[in-house]
């Protein structure tokens, strides 16, 4: 019924009339911790992240989202858990929690959209979860790009190199150190944003 990833258009006209263009500078705070819900957020461009401090004022990264929405969870919860903030500058779209909830509920469409949303995110963040619990960059990369990509085409890098850095879960000097080695091996070739890694 639906592509594997799904996409607005899959949503009903009416929800995606009822949303909020709206565009963010980097640090901007979308939500904090305590506050209720009113909005559920799709980041259309740029990057966002939900995050937690510790009582030390770490940020501790719980979610990164870019072409997706994010705080999915907030649907059915009556506050924040978590902070919302722009890394980058963000174009979004904000949906009213009211319009979401009544369009899940009485548009089949909608619904259906709504769960391979959530089914799509589960399997990236599994996916996420295994890739960090790889040793070395070299390992995470060829993940990234078969498992996010795929073997014939490769992997389109959708932000920069430093938002690649933070997705392996490595520094940017470290990452590009990687990149130009297997560039040189001949294991890796970048074709305007696309990684393809060579067996």
């Amino acid at each position: 019924m639906f592509s594997e990833e799904p996409t607005l258009a899959d949503f009903s006209d009416e929800l995606r009339t009822a949303a909020k263009a709206m565009h963010r500078p980097a640090g901007s705070i979308l939500f904090r911790a305590g506050e209720r819900p009113a909005w559920m957020y799709y980041v259309r461009t740029g990057e966002a992240l939900m995050q937690r401090v510790t009582p030390s004022g770490t940020p501790v990264v719980l979610q990164r989202a870019s072409h997706g929405f994010i705080a999915e969870a907030s649907l059915a919860s009556p506050r924040y858990h978590c902070e919302g903030v722009c890394r980058t500058n963000c174009d979004l779209l904000a949906f009213p929690l009211p319009a979401l909830r009544a369009a899940i509920d009485n548009d089949e469409k909608t619904r259906w959209a709504w769960i391979a949303l959530l089914s799509a995110q589960t399997r990236h963040m599994r996916a996420r979860i295994e890739r960090q619990s790889l040793r070395t960059i070299r390992e995470r990369l060829e993940h990234l790009i078969l498992a996010e990509g795929s073997a014939k085409t490769g992997y389109q890098v959708p932000g920069t190199r430093i938002q690649l850095a933070a997705e392996l879960g490595v520094t940017p000097e470290a990452l590009y150190r990687c990149l130009a080695a297997l560039q040189g091996e001949g294991k890796l070739a970048v074709k305007a944003g696309r990684l393809v890694w060579r067996a």
